[in-house]
């Protein structure tokens, strides 16, 4: 077999890989994690071109082409990931909140909230407005309209208790 074929292969073989981790990535948590098929994927997708095209335009030996080439990738995706890759996932990361910032934070009812059940609160945020299911941390039934702070959130539920009346007086008069 032809060493510009195994390239082809090659070449294939990692397109399809791309596809199989752009359909099944979800499936899998964790694990760009452990590796990143993607760069996985990236090198071995820049290493067969590289090679097949270096194959035919050049008359190298096939060692010498496959080490270039591997070389070649191993620099674009190095820099692939860390101008593109890296600040992506840290942009990733600073557009969403995580729930323990809503900890501490003042919110509205939006939907009554039963001592025995779940409601429904608001926090207005830089962003825009989070809604979360909640239920009582202590204190009597809260109606619609009741300011609230979030004492804790557990499982995705705000755990909430009414503002104290000095403290309505205060803040909101």
């Amino acid at each position: 077999m032809d060493v510009s074929t195994l390239y082809l292969y090659a070449l294939a073989a990692a397109g399809c890989g791309v596809l199989l981790s752009v359909v099944f990535s979800d499936l899998v948590p964790g694990v760009d994690q452990i590796f990143h098929p993607t760069l996985i994927l990236s090198f071995v997708i820049l290493t067969s071109a590289f090679g097949f095209g270096l194959e035919h335009l050049t008359a190298m030996s096939s060692l010498m082409i496959l080490l270039l080439s591997g070389f070649i990738s191993l620099i674009l995706t190095t820099l692939v990931h860390l101008f593109i890759f890296v600040p992506l996932a840290e942009a990733e990361q600073s557009l969403g909140f995580s729930e323990q910032m809503l900890e501490g934070r003042s919110a509205t009812v939006v939907l009554s909230i039963p001592s025995d059940g779940y409601g429904e609160i608001l926090v207005d945020d830089v962003s825009g407005r989070i809604s979360k299911s909640a239920v009582l941390f202590e204190g009597p039934p809260l109606d619609q309209g009741t300011k609230v702070i979030i004492i804790e959130i557990k499982q995705g539920v705000a755990h909430v208790m009414a503002y104290p009346n000095q403290w309505k007086e205060e803040m909101f008069t």
